[in-house]
């Protein structure tokens, strides 16, 4: 089968560069396919990875950089099958070739602690719902991710995905590198505890009271953490110094402040100690303290401080060797690698249905039409508010104009009226003065006869005067 790995991160190991533990995790994966036969191709983002060292069983290709990018490369290798490493990954490849993404660490509750655990929900649906298979780290994962599985629409009537523990893998290739230097003298123990420094996990108790009974007994190394008072504090370290440093190790201290993620994850640190044989000192509720009770080697239960005097007080002879050897052949990568081997022997898809992202994406298609409608709604509602108020603005106006029309006809009534009544009256008054007229001209004529009378009784008072007058003046003259 040609079988290709998805991943992020350089898998080949390099000097001076720490390891992530999703390459490791796909380097396990690369390695075991080869070793089983398989046409191993390896595709990393941005050209992650380095060329491997010229015994590695796979061929390495060019990165990709975009999800586009990665379809297009995948579909010119066309696998038979597709084991993504990294889940943001897995939409981009859905359909191209039978596909198991790897869900080895709990990112939706790890994005809790980081401040992304909207968007990492998001990831995590998207990537189930891509996958025609998909491998847990331990039994606890399962249960945590069955829900989303659920929502993906995968069946859950079955049995769902594949156990495929972290193995414990001691890949020094050139050997151990020697010890670190140890702060007070070679000759006292060290207990280690690092790693990379997530945010879900805080060593600060657990160092104080190391610190604190140990005393001049040991010394407390820290790794990547932040640094500690009494405790020798290193940057991180290349993978071969890093497993130099836990294999001189008295005990590898794995105890932290409780959180759900603790007691849901298998770490890739518990493993790398228990692939180079040094004793672990976990919490009780992880789900690796089985192994440890089982195995005796380490301890679960134990109160810190009398876990670090059992360490201190351990002979390493042949029982602590085959203890040593139990637990590491519990985790050995051909016996977690089988389920997945498995899986690619006879690749399938899954056969799909109903699922919440696409009854989600369903929703918010339709939800956007909503809005489209509400929207036009809306507008429609405020044209129409609009041209209720023009219309009631035309009604008052057309009130307006109607009163005014009707004070017009109601004054040009009056007005009528008023004509009426100033046409009677001068009417009235015109007869009256025609009579009066009448009268008037009657009496000027009457008066003008008693004039004329008067005139000629005047005239005849005059002839009379005169005839008196002439009369007097004879009378005078006699």
């Amino acid at each position: 089968m040609r079988v290709l790995v998805v991943h992020h991160g350089p898998l080949s190991p390099s000097a001076g560069v720490p390891t992530t533990g999703g390459a490791l995790r796909a380097r396990v994966h690369a390695t075991a396919l080869a070793g089983a036969g398989h046409e191993v191709l390896t595709l990393a983002r941005a050209q992650d990875d380095v060329a491997p060292s010229s015994d590695a069983p796979w061929r390495v290709l060019v990165g990709f950089r975009s999800p586009g990018h990665l379809r297009r490369r995948v579909t010119d290798v066309r696998p038979d099958a597709v084991v993504c490493v990294a889940p943001e990954e897995a939409p981009a490849l859905r359909g191209l070739a039978p596909l198991a993404v790897d869900l080895y660490a709990p990112r939706m509750l790890e994005g809790a602690f980081e401040g992304l655990q909207r968007e990492e929900a998001g990831r995590t649906l998207a990537a189930v719902a891509a996958a025609d298979e998909v491998l847990f780290s331990n039994p606890r994962q399962r249960w945590f991710f069955l829900g989303v599985l659920g929502a993906a629409g995968w069946d859950l009537s079955t049995a769902c995905g594949r156990l495929v523990p972290l193995a414990a893998v001691d890949d020094r290739a050139a050997g151990p590198t020697g010890p670190l230097t140890p702060v007070g003298g070679p000759e006292l123990p060290t207990f280690v505890l690092g790693g990379n420094p997530w945010p879900w996990q805080d060593p600060s108790e657990t160092l104080r009271r190391a610190v604190a009974h140990l005393g001049s007994r040991a010394r407390v190394v820290t790794v990547g953490v932040p640094a500690c008072e009494g405790a020798q504090t290193v940057p991180r370290l290349d993978r071969a110094a890093w497993l130099d440093l836990l294999a001189g190790s008295a005990a590898v201290l794995d105890r932290y402040a409780p959180n759900p993620e603790r007691a849901l994850a298998l770490s890739f640190r518990q493993l790398d100690a228990i692939a180079v044989g040094a004793p672990l000192v976990t919490d009780a509720d992880t789900p690796l303290a089985a192994h440890v009770r089982r195995s005796g080697h380490g301890w679960a239960d134990l109160p810190l401080e009398e876990a670090l005097d059992a360490a201190l007080a351990l002979r390493r002879d042949d029982a602590f060797a085959r203890r040593a050897a139990d637990l590491a052949a519990t985790f050995a990568p051909e016996v977690t690698e089988a389920p997945l081997l498995d899986w690619v022997a006879a690749p399938r898809a899954r056969a799909r249905g109903w699922n919440l992202l696409a009854a989600g994406a369903q929703l918010a298609r339709a939800e956007a039409r909503t809005a489209v409608a509400e929207a036009g709604r809306e507008a429609a509602a405020a044209e129409a508010a609009a041209k209720r108020e023009e219309i009631a603005a035309l009604n008052a106006q057309v009130r307006a104009l109607a009163g005014a029309v009707e004070a017009s006809a109601s004054a040009l009534a009056d007005v009528a009226g008023f004509r009426r009544e100033v046409a009677n009256v001068l009417g009235t008054r015109l007869a009256g003065r025609e009579a009066e007229s009448e009268h008037l001209r009657r009496e000027l004529e009457i008066a003008r006869a008693e004039i004329d009378k008067k005139t000629r009784e005047l005239e005849a008072a005059q002839v009379e005067r005169d005839r008196v007058g002439s009369l007097l003046a004879r009378l005078r003259g006699r």
